[in-house]
């Protein structure tokens, strides 16, 4: 029962550390909609969280029918696709490695616990710990690029995929806390709903 207790209040710090400090509700807003609706954790814009590239992509290694590219390839997000779409250099380039903010319901969701998911458009991440330590500290830590023992999250972070356009104003040096991080990550998972993938 203490433990219980123990989780619970823990899971209320990372929904106010969520709304509050750690600027999360700014584009995943969890406040109810019109008419009572229950949130959806997004606001449905775009975004350039600055990204690393994921040198795990398959996509690298695909076909140059597919991929002429190859490792070269960038993905440049909402901003490439209206460029492909020929839209005008005024409408695209701010668009420029943007992608969606994804709603967070049942983002914690996989099919057993030991299940490895991928979190971020290319998969970079592989937990939650790791992409709310991201949001926290993408400005704080130097870039991979200049270390010469880079440890990604641990002493450095690699350079954006797409440079351009950074959200600056709501993550990149948020001042939380490892314990405040974890608070995030707990409220997080509470937004599992019972759905079984499985099924």
């Amino acid at each position: 029962m203490q433990a219980y207790r123990i989780l619970k209040r823990l899971e209320k710090r990372g929904l106010e550390l969520f709304e509050g400090k750690g600027k999360c509700a700014e584009c995943h807003p969890a406040k109810r909609g019109p008419k009572g609706a229950p949130p959806l954790f997004t606001d449905f814009t775009y975004d350039n969280i600055g990204m690393p590239k994921n040198p795990k992509n398959p996509f690298y290694a695909m076909p140059a029918a597919w991929n002429p590219a190859g490792l070269a390839f960038v993905d440049t997000g909402l901003g490439g696709y209206l460029k492909e779409a020929g839209y005008q250099a005024f409408v695209y380039e701010p668009e420029i490695g943007k992608f969606k903010v994804p709603t967070l319901r049942n983002v914690d969701q996989r099919p057993s616990p030991t299940f490895v998911k991928a979190f971020g458009h290319n998969g970079y991440f592989k937990s939650l710990k790791e992409i709310v330590h991201f949001y926290n500290t993408r400005d704080v830590l130097p870039r991979c690029e200049k270390m010469s023992d880079p440890r990604p999250g641990v002493n450095c972070w690699p350079e954006p995929e797409v440079s351009s356009n950074l959200n600056k104003e709501e993550l990149g040096n948020l001042g939380l806390t490892e314990d405040e991080e974890t608070a995030i990550v707990t409220f997080l998972k509470t937004l599992s709903d019972g759905y079984r993938m499985d099924k």
